[in-house]
């Protein structure tokens, strides 16, 4: 006498294979030629650099040595606040008249691994007594403003910034008292960030 299946036998062999099926295709990973898909790699993000511009807020590069030294000075500090540099710069601008406002420009460019105690450093030196933080924007870092006076009495407002990328330094510098120059400064920033390639 035959052995007989047990009922739903063939059913469930049938839908087994229906779904093994099915999920080879629900899942993407196979192509009905058979061949599988290949998942794309996560692209990169290209490392920041900064670069100088001709012009800043309308005022021409300037060799006025009070400027150039004061562009200067933080460069040192600056580096030691990176790894894998990728951009150092610095300048410094000013009007043809020597009681001319001036703004100087410092900055660098790598991996910034402690953006907040890398601006603290980096600002310390200044003769401002009290630095505010201030909106910093797209990159997710930090900006701090302050207000000081310069050797030869003149009025000084620095702005410091840092990000997982870049840090650097906007003094503007003027014989007469300054007022609010976020705006100034915000502007000088995106046009350092401008030339990324």
């Amino acid at each position: 006498m035959a052995k007989r299946r047990p009922r739903g036998g063939r059913r469930s062999a049938a839908l087994l294979g229906a779904l093994v099926t099915t999920g080879v295709l629900i899942s993407g990973c196979a192509l009905p030629g058979g061949e599988r898909t290949a998942t794309p790699a996560p692209t990169a993000t290209a490392p920041r650099k900064l670069a100088l511009p001709d012009t800043v807020l309308g005022l021409p590069r300037s060799n006025r040595p009070e400027l150039v030294l004061l562009s200067r000075a933080p460069l040192d500090r600056l580096r030691a606040e990176v790894t894998d540099p990728t951009s150092t710069v610095d300048g410094a601008y000013a009007g043809r008249a020597r009681s001319a406002d001036g703004v100087v420009v410092s900055g660098v460019s790598g991996t910034v691994t402690d953006p907040e105690g890398a601006l603290a450093r980096v600002l310390s030196p200044y003769p401002v007594k009290t630095f505010r933080t201030v909106e910093y924007g797209r990159y997710g870092g930090e900006v701090r403003c302050g207000r000081g006076r310069t050797e030869d009495k003149g009025y000084l407002t620095v702005c410091g910034w840092a990000d997982p990328q870049t840090a650097g330094v906007v003094a503007f510098v003027s014989p007469r008292k300054q007022l609010e120059l976020n705006t100034e400064f915000y502007a000088i920033r995106d046009t350092l960030d401008g030339t990324v390639s």
